[in-house]
C-alpha cells in the first residue's frame, strides 16, 4: 500500500466554514485540553507536569487531586476515606472501577476501527454527517487512509491482545473517571486516523479495489517502520513486566536508562502514525500530534508516580540515573 500520494483539494462553498462545528478543530481541541498543564510542587523546586483533563484543572489549585484520581494499580497508597462526608474529594475518588477494565479501551479502539471502516466502505450516513463537519483543502489520500487505519487497529488488537495473555489477577482499581477518558480517547482517535482525508473520501467513492499493493512512498515506510520497531519494543516491554516477580525493580537492558521505556515508545507509535497520515504539504498530521500531546501528558504522569512508588518501595539508588519516560528530557 502505496505510493499514490496525489493531493487533493476541496473548495470551502461546498463545506462553507461557517458551519457549526470544525470536526478537525474540535479533535484538536478536546486532545489538546485534555493535557491541560498542571503546576504541582514535587520537590523544593516547582516542575511543570501534565495530567489529564479530568484533574487538570482542579490539580492545578489542588494538588492532592493526584494522588485520589490518578494513582492505580501498585501506585495505590491504600488510602481509604473513613466517611464519605469527611471530605467531598474522597467521596469523588470512591467511584472507582476494576483496573482490568484497561481492556476495555483496546476493545473499543479495535470495534470503533472496523465500525468506521464499514460505514467509508458502504458510505454510510454515519460517517457523512461527521465528514461533512470538516473544513479543510488539504487532504491524505486514499492510501494514507487506509495504511492509517491499519496501523491504528494493528495498535488496538496488539493492545488488546496483550490485556488479555498478560494481565494477572488484580484486586487494583481506578478512578472512572480515568476510565471515561480512556475510552473517549479511542474513541476520538478512530476518527482522528481519516478525519484528514474527508475531503478526499467525500470525492471517491471508496471500495475494494483500493486495497491494492504498491511501493510505498519514503514516508510511508519511515513512517510504518518506526511504528513496527516501537511496537515491537513495547511488546518485549509488556511481556518481560508480566513475567517479573510481582512488584519488583525490572532489569531488562531497556529499563537500563528509563523507568518507563513502554510509554516512550507508545509515544513513537503515534508520531510514525502522525507521519504516516500527513496530507500533502504538512510534515506531520497535525490532529494525531494533538493526541500524541494527550498521550505524552497522560502517560508522563502516571510515569512519575512509577518512579516515586519504586523510590519509596526500593530506595532512591534503585533509580539513580534513569529517566522518567523520555531520554534526556524526562
Amino acid at each position: 500500500l502505496s505510493g499514490r500520494h496525489q493531493s487533493v483539494t476541496t473548495a470551502s462553498e461546498t463545506y462553507p466554514s461557517s458551519a457549526m462545528l470544525d470536526l478537525v478543530i474540535f479533535l484538536r481541541a478536546s486532545f489538546l485540553l485534555a493535557a491541560v498543564a498542571v503546576r504541582q510542587k514535587h520537590n523544593p523546586d516547582q516542575v511543570i507536569k501534565f495530567a489529564d483533563s479530568s484533574q487538570a484543572l482542579l490539580a492545578h489549585c489542588v494538588p492532592s487531586l493526584r494522588t485520589r484520581f490518578l494513582a492505580y494499580g501498585s501506585r495505590q497508597n491504600g488510602r481509604q476515606p473513613k466517611r464519605l462526608t469527611t471530605n467531598p474529594l474522597d467521596a469523588l475518588a470512591t467511584f472507582q472501577v476494576p483496573h482490568s477494565w484497561f481492556t476495555s479501551f483496546y476493545v473499543v479502539s479495535t470495534l470503533c476501527s472496523f465500525i468506521w471502516f464499514s460505514q467509508i466502505l458502504l458510505d454510510q450516513s454515519l460517517w457523512r454527517s461527521l465528514a461533512a463537519l470538516t473544513d479543510i483543502n488539504k487532504s491524505m489520500t486514499l492510501d494514507q487512509i487506509i495504511v492509517t487505519w491499519i496501523l491504528m487497529l494493528l495498535q488496538g488488537v496488539r493492545r488488546l491482545y496483550e490485556c488479555l495473555e498478560f494481565t494477572k489477577p488484580s484486586n487494583a482499581r481506578m478512578w472512572i473517571g480515568h476510565w471515561a477518558l480512556g475510552v473517549w480517547f479511542y474513541a476520538s482517535m478512530s476518527v482522528a486516523v481519516w478525519v484528514e482525508g474527508a475531503p478526499i473520501l467525500r470525492k471517491e467513492s471508496f471500495d475494494f479495489s483500493h486495497l491494492t499493493i504498491e511501493p510505498p512512498s519514503l514516508r510511508t515506510f519511515a513512517g510504518c517502520l518506526l511504528f513496527i520497531l516501537a511496537s515491537g519494543v513495547q511488546h518485549d516491554c509488556h511481556a518481560y513486566l508480566a513475567s517479573l516477580k510481582k512488584y519488583s525493580v525490572p532489569e531488562h537492558p531497556v529499563f537500563y536508562r528509563l523507568v518507563c521505556p513502554h510509554y516512550f515508545v507508545e509515544c513513537l507509535i503515534y508520531f510514525a502514525i502522525s507521519i504516516v497520515a500527513a496530507p500533502a504539504g504538512a510534515m506531520l498530521n497535525w490532529t494525531i500530534v494533538c493526541a500524541l500531546v494527550f498521550v505524552a501528558a497522560n502517560l508522563g504522569v502516571t510515569a512519575d508516580g512509577t518512579r516515586d512508588w519504586y523510590v519509596q518501595k526500593f530506595g532512591p539508588d534503585s533509580m539513580s540515573g534513569k529517566w522518567r519516560m523520555i531520554p534526556f528530557i524526562f
